[in-house]
């Protein structure tokens, strides 16, 4: 049985780690994420695994985004990966810790996956800067496609295939979400996009904080052409995922090909916005197509486990 007491030396110290005290409900109401449109197909005790596992990675995001230094950034990510040593030791401290080893204990998530978020995180804290895609890309298999991989015991989906699929995805979902931050990032000091690439299309990083000259975000512009490249290169990397997608576990992977439809409607109107950073509004998928793409997924499960 999973017990959830305090472990010697995790005591979170007071405003450095959020979190600690809060459900993954609490976690997941509180984000507003698409995420939460996949898990809505599940069964309750397949929902609640995947809302920890959700909870968690939030929590290390904001651990290392909402930090007010430094210092105090490497201190929450050091509480979490404590917390993670105690879940392997089935002595979570906190409430999210409980429902993730409760995950590991009934669905056989991985904490190693776990573990990977955490170090992803951690190159954001210490701003880590990509002068290559291969670079990046090592980035988001550990913040995006380690958090699929953690999630594939939950669906039910163990295969090979189904971790080269989650991986790939991963990779997909990470890109768009860089291309849909550039401008909040940028102004956070935080420039993703491949160092290389920036400079064969003559962009100025500073550019990407949607500040400067007017004419410079207008169509056909060399950041148009920068951010069309990355459009495409995720664009791509979607139909390769859905391309090698087991489909011996087709219904078990739905809620991650709800999130990749979800995501590819994202990335398609950030391709239509392209280099209009200096727009206020961010880019969203409305809710009614969000759960358009549910209702889908709901149909094509039931008639695929017929």
């Amino acid at each position: 049985m999973i017990r959830s007491a305090p472990t010697p030396g995790l005591d979170a110290p007071s405003g450095v780690v959020g979190g600690s005290t809060r459900s993954p409900a609490e976690v997941a109401r509180a984000s507003r994420s698409s995420f939460l449109t996949a898990f809505a197909m599940l069964p309750r005790a397949r929902r609640a695994a995947l809302e920890a596992v959700y909870a968690f990675c939030r929590v290390v995001d904001d651990a290392g985004d909402d930090a007010p230094s430094l210092a105090e950034a490497r201190a929450g990510l050091a509480f979490w990966s404590r917390e993670l040593d105690a879940i392997e030791r089935g002595v979570p401290a906190t409430p999210i810790g409980a429902a993730v080893a409760s995950a590991v204990a009934g669905f056989g998530v991985d904490p190693g996956d776990l573990r990977l978020v955490i170090a992803g995180v951690a190159m954001d804290v210490e701003g880590t800067r990509y002068a290559t895609l291969t670079e990046l890309d090592e980035y988001c298999r550990r913040v995006a496609s380690a958090v699929g991989l953690a999630c594939l015991p939950v669906f039910g989906a163990r295969s090979a295939a189904a971790r080269a699929y989650a991986e790939l995805l991963g990779l997909a979902l990470q890109l768009t979400n860089i291309l849909r931050d550039l401008r909040d990032d940028a102004r956070a000091g935080r420039v993703y996009l491949p160092g290389d690439r920036i400079a064969a299309h003559g962009v100025d990083p500073q550019w990407l904080r949607g500040d400067a000259a007017p004419e410079l975000y207008a169509p056909g512009s060399a950041l148009d052409g920068l951010i069309a490249e990355f459009v495409g290169i995720a664009r791509e990397r979607f139909v390769r995922a859905e391309a090698i997608l087991p489909r011996a576990e087709a219904v078990a992977l739905a809620p991650a090909r709800v999130m990749g439809e979800v995501y590819r409607a994202l990335l398609e109107r950030i391709g239509r916005r392209g280099a209009g950073l200096c727009r206020a509004a961010r880019v969203r998928v409305p809710r009614a197509i969000k759960l358009a793409i549910l209702a889908r997924a709901v149909l094509r499960a039931k008639l695929l486990g017929r």
